[in-house]
């Protein structure tokens, strides 16, 4: 007598990934986003704070009467105010880590102006910039440099139609160029950087970025230049 066929279990597919929006989320990509919103979380802290700092240091200026020591107060809210701003568009860029320069030195132009009393802020800034994406660590020493060059230059002599100029071109698949330009008085034969606090921390800045800071100034004006790593 023939026995009846067996029942055969119905073949299954291979396990395949939940998809969905029910699907639970890659462990991998839910830590990123974690440490993401980590980081521009303390990137807003940082600009808040610098902020506080820059809001307190203006309540002590008025009460500096010496011409000097209000010149190097105010330099270096200047030189807070660079970071401040760094910090502010790295939290509004969404990236977390790199800023657009074209759109960081026009902030930082025009926060020196503003930093900067009498007509001299009246002086115009025309700024170039290739399309640059430049990280944290690099922006931090370019904006002081740009900080300290944008002083010099609205503080030297300027003729009634002064200008300044600032222009950062990509030179190579890694570095670009910052150059800094105006009209105003050349600086004195045989003038020494280091004489100069703001000079001699730019040009600080400058080998931290893997350069040195180029300096070329006659009676047509000043020219500063430095490469940076982009």
């Amino acid at each position: 007598m023939s026995m009846p066929p067996r029942h055969q279990p119905a073949a299954l597919p291979p396990d395949r990934p939940a998809t969905g929006p029910d699907a639970p989320e890659d462990p991998l990509a839910l830590r990123i986003r974690e440490l993401e919103s980590e980081l521009r979380e303390l990137q807003h802290r940082a600009k808040n704070s610098l902020q506080l700092v820059i809001s307190l240091l203006k309540l002590q200026a008025g009460r500096i009467r010496d011409p000097d020591a209000r010149a190097a107060y105010e330099q270096t809210l200047v030189r807070i105010e660079a970071l401040a701003i760094l910090y502010r568009q790295l939290h509004e860029s969404g990236s977390g880590t790199h800023v657009g320069l074209q759109h960081y030195v026009e902030a930082l132009a025009d926060a020196v102006k503003h930093g900067t009393p009498g007509g001299l802020a009246n002086v115009p800034i025309e700024i170039k910039s290739d399309p640059i994406q430049i990280g944290l660590y690099e922006a931090m020493p370019l904006g002081l440099i740009i900080a300290e060059l944008l002083t010099s230059s609205l503080h030297h002599a300027y003729p009634e139609q002064g200008w300044i100029r600032i222009s950062v071109t990509q030179e190579t698949s890694s570095r670009a160029r910052l150059t800094v330009e105006d009209n105003g008085r050349a600086l004195p034969a045989g003038f020494d950087t280091t004489a100069e606090d703001g000079l001699m921390l730019a040009e600080a800045l400058a080998a931290q970025l893997g350069d040195t800071l180029s300096t070329d100034s006659d009676a047509a004006g000043t020219t500063a230049s430095v490469s940076f790593p982009i």
